[in-house]
């Protein structure tokens, strides 16, 4: 989000001709410039056309602020619609000069206009020095409504020279001038952005839900909830969002936005989705983002031609609007205008095929940044793997360690003890085997991994006098590992209880089964076996009761236990916080 802030207020504030001006201009001279004003934010090229003409009258009729507002429209068309910025220059500073010699207030506008071109082509510190001359000027004259576009834009300009401060002491000063309060919103947005990369989150997350309100003086309340998205995403806080998350997804289908506000929106809905959990709401948003991305990017494309077709098209009506005025020279401008037309043709055939060219060099551009992203993506996947593969090998390791202290244990209790430490550890060198050994880096296949532990935890206690069946029905999903090592800990520790305390030793038939399965938004995990049944008071004291409750808490789940009909015990676990990826 660079730049977002100087863009989004210079788009609020540039000048609309000469409103704020203490001076006076005819009104046929205020009603051409205007008119050039509109034409300029719709980069048309009549808007030089009216301001040269407004110009022309106010040489003629002697009147300098006339011709200093017409140079500047004049300034401004070439800025924003040309980008020549040495030509806006040069009628900017014109119009000082002859404000200067006139002392007309409306030079403060013109100061101002100057900061914008520095602003937009990324110059601070001019921008900053002709801000606070337009303020100067301003305050001289007492026109409260430049002085507070100023305050504005010079909050803008501090925050990209990352002089917070200055930035936030601007903008707050702003928001106390009792004039034009719509533009107060946009300004309250910026300042929580502003909060929000000082990670100032508290102050950010009040300032923005202020610029969020759905008031009669907020022209657009919605287009600041990306603001509000994306600062609720930075401080990991979704309290109280769920009318403004609401919001922003009917904003979106809407479509009452522009593509670059709906990019923005759909990327900060989707960030946030994405932190709050909600992984497939996210990538759909995040989807549709791409899209209107690359949206963008099209009609930026088209945008060139179709400027290029207009300019023909503008031209060649001109040409022919000449030739009906001149009757008289039919013949001679017959041919000036298929000369003019043969000229342009070669002009536009040669902007079309710089064009393309540019383009076919910025795809192949985008072709290797592509090809060296994959690069990136394929070597960080080694790391990854590589890393579970030495946290599977220090796992191993101390399980290895923990083999050696049980066999030179006299104590019978200790053994056990160290041989049930020693099953957890296994639990866990087993998750990150698989995640070594798949190309999936970041789950686990529940009921490969499952069934895997059973056998290894049977395995591990083949000493005892009768063998057991074994049922497992595991519902085929993809957890994280944040899921499944407290869930796989569980499931070593219940097992281990059956196995150790569940079957006496004259039992013949012994039958245990384990069963996994998702029921709406809950994972349900049932133990079953057909022993002798949980005691009616059972040790809470005891390790492994205390691991399970931990671990199920922290799953925020609950478990019980209830007698398995005719003999045995059911242990369920409900787990309610859970990664499916």
């Amino acid at each position: 989000m660079k730049h977002i802030l100087a863009l989004l207020l210079c788009a609020l504030i540039y000048p609309v001709q000469a409103q704020h001006s203490k001076d006076a201009v005819a009104p046929r001279l205020q009603q051409l410039i205007d008119r050039a004003w509109e034409y300029t934010l719709e980069s048309n090229d009549s808007s030089l056309l009216l301001s040269r003409q407004a110009l022309d009258i106010a040489k003629e009729n002697n009147d300098p602020l006339g011709q200093v507002m017409a140079m500047e429209s004049i300034g401004l068309y070439h800025e924003i619609v040309t980008g020549n910025i040495e030509k806006a220059s040069q009628f900017y500073f014109d119009a000082i000069a002859l404000c200067e010699a006139e002392e007309l207030a409306y030079i403060a506008s013109v100061f101002h206009s100057l900061g914008i071109m520095f602003h937009t082509t990324d110059n601070y510190q001019n921008a900053k020095e002709y801000y606070l001359k337009s303020l100067e000027q301003a305050e001289k004259f007492k026109d409260s409504v430049l002085i507070k576009k100023c305050l504005i834009n010079l909050g803008s300009v501090h925050s990209s020279l990352e002089d917070f401060a200055s930035a936030e002491n601007y903008m707050k000063h702003s928001l106390t001038l009792p004039v034009q309060p719509e533009m107060d919103y946009a300004t309250l947005g910026n300042l929580g952005y502003l909060y929000v990369k000082q990670e100032r989150f508290p102050e950010a997350i009040s300032v923005l839900h202020r610029a969020t309100e759905e008031t009669p003086d907020n022209p657009d309340p919605d287009l600041n909830l990306y603001f509000l998205l994306h600062a609720k995403t930075q401080a990991k806080d979704s309290s109280n969002m769920n009318i403004p998350l609401a919001r922003a997804k009917e904003a979106v289908r809407s479509g009452n936005y522009g593509l670059r506000d709906q990019s923005l929106l759909l990327r900060n809905i989707a960030d946030y989705l994405a932190f709050t959990g909600n992984y497939q709401e996210a990538l759909q948003y995040r989807d549709q983002y791409i899209s209107v991305f690359e949206e963008i990017k099209e009609k930026q494309r088209d945008n060139v031609v179709l400027e290029l077709e207009t300019k023909y098209e503008t031209e060649k009506k001109d040409a022919q609007l000449k030739l009906l005025a001149l009757e008289n020279q039919q013949a001679k401008q017959q041919r000036q205008r298929y000369l003019f037309l043969a000229i342009a043709g070669v002009v536009i055939a040669g902007l079309i095929g710089f064009f393309l060219f540019k383009n076919k060099r910025k795809n192949r551009q985008l072709a290797r940044q592509k090809k060296l992203l994959e690069a990136t993506i394929d070597e960080k996947n080694v790391l990854l793997k590589e890393t579970h593969h030495r946290v599977k090998n220090s796992f191993q390791m101390v399980s290895s360690l923990l083999y050696l202290q049980a066999e030179n244990v006299q104590d019978r209790e200790g053994q056990l003890a160290l041989q049930e430490a020693q099953n957890r550890v296994r639990s866990m060198v087993l998750i990150h085997q698989k995640l070594y050994s798949k190309e999936q880096l970041v789950g686990i296949d529940a009921s490969e991994y499952i069934i895997d532990l059973i056998t290894d935890i049977l395995e591990s206690h083949e000493n005892e006098p009768a063998s057991i069946e074994v049922s497992a029905e595991i519902a085929p999903l993809l957890l994280s590992v944040e899921t499944i090592t407290p869930l796989g800990l569980i499931i070593n520790e219940l097992l281990t209880n059956v196995v150790k305390h569940a079957f006496p030793k004259n039992q013949s038939v012994r039958t245990l089964e384990v069963r996994l399965k998702k029921n709406n938004q809950i994972l349900l995990l049932t133990v079953r076996d057909n022993g002798l049944g949980m005691p009616s008071n059972i040790q809470e004291s005891s390790f492994g009761i205390q691991l399970i409750r931990s671990l199920a808490k922290k799953l925020h789940g609950s478990l019980r236990y209830k007698p398995n009909e005719p003999q045995g015990t059911i242990a369920q676990l409900e787990i309610h916080r859970f990664e499916e990826l």
